[in-house]
């Protein structure tokens, strides 16, 4: 699983470095309507899922350098 997941994340990041597409553009182009990888990005980008988990990582992040600034 975990070789699986770093080439996934890999092809993924060079693939956004070469084309320069927006990720939503990259997901339209291999997601396809009602498959498997739509049903994970769902479970991803929903109430609980990575997304907002990484957004709230990233403020904490942010609040604390602020606060650690002074």
């Amino acid at each position: 699983a975990r070789t699986l997941a770093r080439g996934t994340i890999a092809s993924a990041a060079a693939l956004m470095a070469e084309s320069g597409a927006e990720p939503a553009d990259l997901i339209a182009q291999v997601a396809s309507p009602g498959g498997t990888t739509r049903a994970a990005l769902g479970v991803l980008t929903g109430e609980g899922g990575l997304e907002p988990l990484l957004r709230d990582a990233v403020a904490a992040a942010v609040k604390r350098a602020q606060e650690l600034a002074g």
